[in-house]
Formats: structure tokens, sequence, C-alpha cells
């Protein structure tokens, strides 16, 4: 048996791969053993086909390698591995292009990842605050901080039986949306008893 060491990804190409959420899902539900395209779909709870084009992007960047192949009477499976027991990101700045949109395309594929796995019929509150402010730069940095300390918060706050919940907090430079307006939504649909929650 192989043993996996741990990998940091430097490179534009393996840093744009690994800091997607979907991508991250199939990494985390690939495991230390081998497992089809189908077997890791399974795991997520989505079709296979929504995880080609994101396992094409995986093995092209290198943190997945074929393993192998399964015959499964019309067609024939592959299987795939990890190549790292664990990775995380350390860009070399001089040759990543643009790593404000690195991490922002990371905030929204989370984000688009939750839009396609909650259900219609959700019954758990959904918040979202956009707001737009002109504000001096020594406050970007106060502002960068408290974001720090709220994640930290929220996730020192896991608990066993709780229900399963993601934070998504961005701070980046922007014109105000359109008219000034903010936006501060917060949805909470029908309860499981079917009535309405305020």
């Amino acid at each position: 048996m192989v043993t996996l060491r741990h990998r940091t990804l430097t490179t534009p190409g393996e840093i744009s791969a690994f800091m997607h959420a979907t991508r991250m899902a199939m990494l985390e539900k690939l495991g230390s053993e081998p497992a089809t395209l189908s077997q890791i779909a399974a795991r997520m709870g989505v079709h296979p086909a929504n995880l080609t084009r994101h396992m094409r992007i995986l093995l092209a960047a290198g943190l997945v390698e074929t393993a192998g192949t399964r015959d499964i009477g019309r067609t024939v499976e592959k299987y795939y591995r990890i190549t790292a027991s664990s990775f995380d990101v350390a860009p070399e700045t001089d040759q990543l292009k643009a790593p404000h949109r690195v991490v922002l395309a990371f905030a929204r594929s989370d984000l688009a990842a939750a839009i396609a796995a909650l259900p219609d019929d959700e019954t758990r509150t959904v918040h979202v605050s956009v707001v737009a402010a002109r504000i001096a730069p020594e406050a970007v940095a106060e502002f960068k901080a408290e974001l720090a300390k709220l994640a930290a918060r929220f996730e020192a706050a896991e608990t066993e039986g709780g229900e399963p919940y993601r934070l998504n907090l961005s701070l980046y430079p922007g014109d105000a949306l359109p008219g000034d307006a903010s936006a501060n939504l917060r949805v909470k649909t029908k309860s499981r008893k079917g009535s309405a929650a305020s």
C-alpha cells in the first residue's frame, strides 16, 4: 500500500483546481481508498455526470490519478485515488495572477454548491447580508480581523448532534450596489409542521 504524504499546492493550476467546493468535496469523499466516479457521486448524493468535468480538472492538476478499472458490463469504469493524504495552499505570489479572483471564485463555488444541494422545501433558516460602504483603509483591516474572529467562533461552535451549517464570509473592493442599495435577507421557509415561520 502506498503511503501518501501531505502536499502543498503552489502553482496557479493546482490552486484553481483545488479551490472549488465541489472538487474539495470529491477529494474528501474519495478518501484513502480508490473509488469510481459513480461511487464518489453516490457518497455526495449527486449524479456522476455532474462530476465528470470536475474530475478532469483534478486529474489535469495532478490532485487525483487513475488507479485501475472495473468492467460493469456495457462499460468500463475507472478507479481514481488522491495523490496526497491532505492538501494546503501556499501560492507563489510571483506566479499566481489575480489571487483575489481565486479566493472570490472559491466563495462563489461554495455558494453554488449550496444552491445545488439544498432542496426546494428546505426548512432551515438561510440568512444573507450584502452591503456596500466607503470605508477608511484602517477600517478594512479591522473588519478583516472581526470576520476572522467570527469564522473562528463559528467553527468552535461545532457540537455533536448539531445541524450542519456553513458560513461564507467575504470582504472585497467593489462599487456600491445599484442605487447604493444594500440587501439584508433572512429567509426562513415553512416550518416542518407546515406553518409559515417568521
